[in-house]
């Protein structure tokens, strides 16, 4: 019998699969998760001969979470709900003519809406929208260009995915709507390059997308071979652009259709180091190896691939989708717990990849094209989950030679057994419509990855799907499935403190009512308590800790244990000392990679996988990361997580609980301090910053003739001398006794102290210097001269916060050479 061993599961089950309708095959609303496998595995085995024998063997593959389903197909299947799917992956182009005309766009936003409505994920490439400020002729107007017009595709993702914003009522609708994911792709060689990359620097903007570049080989080889690249598009004026431009340019070309040029990089490194330093501060956008994804593609004889689902894990061309399902691989261990258990993993891929095949034929899809391609081409996506949980409990550390040794076996043995189950199905099925034997064994994925047993097997009976294998991050799945690591990925903690917000107060706890103002409360069971800066009130119920603030209401704490952790424990075997018990806080980077170089390998779509960076991490060792990707041969593209650039739910059980807040790291008694000279509408004025780790940590700041210094002395320390007070020295000469005193204007010492706080609490520079530049005249020197200071701190490249351009009123403004300018319009300018 199936059992949650962790609430948080249970949770998962509760919000996100369980069903509440009547209407199901079950005739009853999921009462448990039995009811939720038995749901499935008879919806999914109603289209057998012998129902009653496939329900039973689909269900022993579902008990104890052994084979995973997506999450569309966990929560959909057997519902009795007209209007959603069980396909997980969408990747949808426009159609026809005239693509890139209001008519077309909007005709290309209700399809991704339509997907968004069915729950499934949306992925698409924008290039075939003319660059910003490219003429449309027939109205006589310039073009917003791609990016803007991504935003229609946001808003409508919120709208759509929203739910009503009210407490739910309606016992048999679902408890949680899965909110719109979309994937935008831009090509390196399109005119709006530079801004999208660079357009999720600004907080909000296109927060349901992920974004990526689509980095052709022609791209990549001017990078490591330092040429020129040039920004290309379609002359948009001529004849055949509205009967025939699609956004590939290739294409374009290779018919003699004439382009236009809108930008020249003399080496091509500056775009890409573009594309570094957004990934590297803000961990967008990825990058898609694009002539990788044909070149490896089952059906390259059919097919072009200019896009990927949400995640990345599937890369399909206009119109294919894919469902998805995984392998838990913790219950897929032999009994001493040295290796997996190839026999048991060899009886249940034959009935995982038959339920799955199933799914073609159950399921709805929002568009008549997408059910003809469904159809004609039967892709699944078979992947895995608690790979890092499998590795705790066999004692293996992760990216190390035994488990990579061990992988290499794993991975091998799955995508042909996989491929085997799919060939024998197609014996007795058929196999998918598009079969062409001679070219579909051409296959680049074929010829690296299969047997000759297996290759010989196909072209004997043929093959029932298309593609069988990608590996795909299943967050809730893996919760779901008693909180198993995701995907490829680590043990990301081996236990941690979660943080969620809760909609509702439980029976047994009040609503606090608060004075935000004056801090009183006069609830019973609610205590005051500080984290960081802030007040908030914390009550506990049972074992549950409950914390209420002013910005996310609600929240609640709970402990969470990874499974392997959790047996260990059991057995009396954990070591959280122990070099096995690594976890993404302490691996090194070449861990991510090698692994990931042999899941790639084996996974004929693609591999999802987030490789983790430390913080302090070198940026040119960074960019070595993405080109070892594109090296491997195998890799189609990958994101980064650079630690600390950006905010998190989950803190370790050593923090302090629940704490989401930046700390300050410890100020030393001295600091080494830079010193900034500046004349700014014709006053001058000093400014010290004090630097940890070469970084500001600290300001003071002001008019020249407060103090005597010369203007030669440009470095120093900062020294500690008591309570608020600090002398500058240099070269062991003390040159201000005391720094706040020889300042003391009571105002610019109240910001200088506000800064340093946000400094030493790690806000970025960025941030701090769009800020100053919006302050009012009546501070307007001061302020200019601080940022000024800080801009000195600020990456060239980096996209500048919340900052608007004063020319064309774009938020797409970044550093360069000290000053800001603007990607949109080209201004530059220093304030």
């Amino acid at each position: 019998m199936t059992k949650f061993l962790f609430e948080f599961s249970k949770e998962i089950w509760n919000e996100t699969y369980k069903n509440n309708s009547s209407s199901s095959v079950l005739g009853k609303e999921d009462l448990d998760i039995e009811d939720t496998m038995l749901r499935v595995a008879t919806d999914l085995s109603s289209i057998e001969i012998d129902s009653k024998k496939w329900t039973e063997l689909f269900y022993s593959a579902l008990s104890d979470f052994k084979c995973v389903p997506g999450g569309r197909i966990i929560s959909n299947a057997g519902t009795g709900l007209k209007g959603t799917t069980y396909i997980n992956c969408f990747v949808k182009l426009p159609d026809g003519k005239d693509q890139d005309s209001i008519e077309g766009i909007f005709d290309a936003l209700t399809k991704a809406a339509l997907i968004l409505k069915s729950e499934g994920g949306y992925g698409t490439n924008f290039s075939w929208i003319r660059g910003r400020g490219s003429m449309i002729h027939g109205v006589g107007v310039e073009s917003p260009g791609a990016v803007e017009m991504m935003k229609l595709w946001d808003t409508m993702s919120s709208v759509i995915t929203k739910g009503s914003g009210l407490k739910k009522k309606n016992k048999e609708g679902k408890n949680k709507i899965r909110k719109g994911a979309m994937m935008g792709v831009l090509d390196t060689w399109h005119k709006d390059i530079e801004e999208f990359i660079v357009a999720k620097q600004i907080p909000g903007a296109l927060s349901k997308f992920n974004i990526s570049t689509l980095c052709s080989d022609d791209f990549m080889t001017a990078v490591k071979e330092n040429q020129p690249w040039e920004l290309e598009g379609p002359d948009t004026s001529h004849h055949q652009y509205k009967e025939e431009w699609d956004g590939d340019l290739k294409e374009w070309k290779e018919k003699g259709y004439p382009t236009t040029i809108s930008k020249t990089f003399s080496n091509a490194n500056e775009l890409w180091d573009l594309i570094m330093k957004s990934s590297y501060f803000r961990n967008e956008p990825g990058v898609l190896f694009g002539d990788r994804l044909n070149k490896l593609n089952n059906l390259w004889y059919c097919e072009k691939i200019r896009a990927t689902n949400p995640c990345g894990e599937q890369n399909l061309s206009s119109n294919s989708v894919c469902l998805l399902g995984s392998l838990n691989l913790t219950q897929f261990i032999n009994e001493q717990r040295t290796d997996w258990d190839y026999q048991k993993l060899k009886e249940f891929i034959p009935i995982f990849v038959r339920m799955l095949d199933n799914v073609c034929d159950k399921t709805q899809v929002p568009l008549p094209e997408q059910k003809e391609s469904l159809l004609n081409k039967r892709r699944i996506g078979v992947g895995y989950l608690g790979y890092g949980s499998s590795l705790y409990l066999m004692k293996l550390e992760y990216g190390s030679p035994k488990a990579l040794e061990a992988t290499e076996r794993l991975c091998r043995f799955v995508t042909n057994e996989l491929y085997k189950a799919s060939s024998l199905l197609a014996k007795e099925k058929g196999s998918f419509p598009l079969f062409d034997k001679e070219k579909y064994l051409q296959s680049g994925f074929i010829k690296q990855a299969l047997d000759q047993e297996t290759i010989d097997m196909i072209a004997e009976h043929g093959i029932r799907n298309s593609h069988l294998t990608s590996v795909q991050p299943t967050g809730n799945s893996s919760i779901f499935a008693n909180n198993v690591s995701g995907g490829l990925e680590p043990v990301f903690m081996p236990e941690y403190i979660r943080t969620s917000m809760v909609s509702n107060f439980p029976e047994d706890l009040d609503a606090p009512v608060v004075d935000w103002k004056t801090s009183a409360c006069t609830t019973k069971g609610w205590q005051w308590t500080k984290e960081g800066d802030e007040d908030l009130l914390t009550a506990k119920l049972g074992e549950v800790k409950y914390k209420f603030d002013r910005s996310r209401g609600l929240t609640k704490e709970t402990l969470v244990e990874d499974y392997g952790v959790h047996f260990l424990k059991q057995y009396g075997e954990w070591d959280s000392k122990a070099s096995w018990a690594a976890s993404t806080e302490n691996l090194q980077v070449s861990a991510h990679i090698d692994t990931m170089k042999i899941f790639a390998r084996y996974a004929d779509a693609a591999v999802s996988k987030t490789i983790n960076i430390p913080n302090n991490y070198p940026y040119e060792d960074f960019k070595k990361v993405y080109m070892d990707m594109y090296d491997s041969g195998y890799i189609k593209g990958g994101t980064t997580y650079r630690a600390g650039t950006m905010t998190t739910v989950l803190s370790s059980k050593d923090e302090k609980k629940g704490d989401s807040t930046r700390h300050a790291k410890k100020r030393p008694k001295e600091l080494l301090c830079d010193v900034h000279h500046l004349t700014v509408n014709g006053e001058k004025w000093v400014v010290f910053v004090g630097l940890i780790d070469g970084q500001p940590y600290e300001l003071f700041a002001g008019l020249v003739d407060t103090i005597d210094l010369s203007k030669k002395i440009k470095t120093g320390k900062i020294v500690k001398i008591g309570t608020g007070k600090y002398s500058f020295e240099h070269e062991d000469i003390i040159e201000i006794k005391d720094i706040t005193k020889a300042f003391n204007n009571p105002t610019q010492g109240a910001i200088t102290r506000l800064l340093s706080t946000s400094l030493r609490h790690g806000v970025e520079a960025k941030f701090l210097v769009t800020q100053l530049l919006k302050t009012g005249e009546g501070l307007n020197t001061f302020a200019k001269s601080l940022a000024r200071t800080l801009k000195k701190y600020v990456v060239e490249g980096e996209a500048l916060t919340d900052s608007t351009c004063p020319q064309c009123d774009s938020k797409n403004l970044v550093m360069s050479e000290g000053c800001n300018k603007c990607l949109s319009c080209g201004y530059s300018g220093c304030s």
